[in-house]
């Protein structure tokens, strides 16, 4: 086997680097950017701007003249001149003798300020008005360079055009805004909206309970909030991370045709508040997370009167039985009239074992949903209504004893639902039962 020997690589050193061609141009410094003018520079840059002035107009700049550039440059002119040092230190730079420095008495300089008087003795003597005579600023009003500024005293005292000082009604004062529209505080609402502690929170703590409980389980959805009409009584929110619910719905307190009532809305933490409707819709559309909460029936509950304030208490049903029991075989209309606070397929789960349903499978015939109802004032109601309708049977249960039913009735169902319905709507009291009929009469 040829064993091949390579060399090492030889090390570059920086000299091999830079002595190669740089296409890319990446050693490529740029200049180093020109620094900003020094002090003196910007003075020779004014005076040079000066100059310039009177070799165009052939006059010295105005302080009071109507355009704003000629009388910026009259005041720095008389800055300048008022400054012996910068006078001294521009010497070399006053080709016109405008500083009265040693340059004085250059030809430009006489021609431009013979030229200016002629013109003003030519004026006077075809009967105008002479032009203004150059003036120098008061020592008061005489502007000030930026390096011999060190407090407002020396602003106010540099304002040769008077802005500042706002006492000649001839001299508009910067702070004079004229073309500035006013500002015209908005119209608020007389009453603005607190929030306070809920004196009655008692009366929302489980209806908020439920709200949580609804969430969690899925059966209510909360959904992002869209617009203002879905703001209605009995309507909850969650926004900025509270659960709220629309107690109440004022009086409109709108203007311009718009709908805004004021609401009574309270939260989950114990508090709540009188503000406006659009108030709370603008919280919502503000919240990133704010959302509606929807919960299954509201529809339904508002159609039929109820509103958040009536709790649900539970489920009255009413139950045949399929007992095939020679006992009870012979009784026609064997019903159970009976309440729960569960579900009621929850309630009758193992009927077959339990005496209260016989022991026997049993058949949901219908339901009635509760709100605000006393269970205890319930069956008391019914076992009174009932009374000579109980069945009054003798049943041996599968343990091998004996019992009696006490919620089974020989009524039917018509009459049955007919106590349910008026045990519910608080008019029980007016009827009673015919034990000749079995059927439910009104009271003579």
């Amino acid at each position: 086997m040829i064993r091949t020997r390579r060399e090492p690589p030889k090390r570059r050193t920086l000299d091999d680097i830079f002595a190669e061609p740089d296409e890319l141009g990446l050693l490529k410094v740029a200049p180093p950017r020109s620094s900003a003018p020094s002090a003196d520079q910007r003075l020779v840059a004014t005076l040079q701007g000066i100059e310039a002035f009177v070799n165009e107009q052939g006059r010295e700049p105005q302080v009071d003249a109507s355009d704003l550039t000629e009388a910026t440059l009259a005041v720095q002119l008389a800055a300048l001149r008022s400054d012996p040092a910068k006078v001294e230190g521009l010497a070399d730079w006053d080709t016109l003798g405008l500083l009265g420095g040693s340059s004085g008495d250059s030809e430009v300089g006489n021609d431009a300020r013979d030229e200016q008087l002629v013109t003003t003795v030519r004026a006077g003597e075809e009967g105008s008005s002479p032009g203004p005579e150059p003036t120098s600023p008061s020592p008061e009003k005489t502007a000030l360079s930026p390096d011999s500024v060190t407090s407002l005293d020396d602003i106010w005292a540099s304002d040769p055009f008077g802005l500042l000082s706002g006492g000649d009604e001839s001299v508009e004062s910067i702070f004079d805004l004229t073309h500035v529209p006013e500002t015209t505080s908005r119209d608020m609402p007389d009453d603005i909206a607190q929030r306070t502690p809920c004196d009655d929170f008692y009366r929302f703590e489980s209806l908020f309970d439920e709200l949580r409980d609804e969430l969690r389980k899925g059966d209510a959805e909360a959904v992002p909030f869209e617009k203002e009409s879905q703001i209605d009584k009995g309507d909850a929110f969650i926004v900025y991370g509270m659960t709220c619910l629309v107690d109440e719905v004022g009086d409109d307190e709108g203007e311009q045709g718009r709908y805004n009532p004021r609401l009574r809305v309270v939260f989950d933490n114990g508090t709540e508040s009188n503000l406006l409707l659009r108030s709370l819709a603008r919280a919502l559309y503000k919240d990133e997370l704010g959302r509606r909460i929807l919960r299954r029936d509201s529809t339904f509950d508002a159609m039929q009167g109820i509103t958040h304030h009536d709790k649900r208490t539970g489920l009255i049903y009413i139950l045949r039985s399929l007992s095939q029991d020679p006992a009870l075989r012979g009784i026609r209309n064997l019903y159970k009239i009976g309440y729960t606070e569960k579900e009621v397929e929850q309630r009758i789960a193992g009927a077959e074992r339990q005496q209260t349903y016989l022991e026997a499978p049993v058949q949901i015939v219908t339901t009635f949903e509760c709100y605000n109802l006393d269970p205890r004032r319930f069956e008391r109601l019914v076992h009174a209504m009932l009374h000579h309708q109980r069945v009054n049977v003798l049943l041996h249960s599968r343990d091998g004893g004996t019992y009696r039913p006490r919620e089974w009735f020989d009524v039917e169902l018509d009459t049955a639902r007919e106590v349910v319905r008026r045990i519910v709507d608080g008019t029980i009291a007016q009827y009673r039962i015919d034990n000749t009929t079995g059927r439910l009469a009104e009271k003579q």
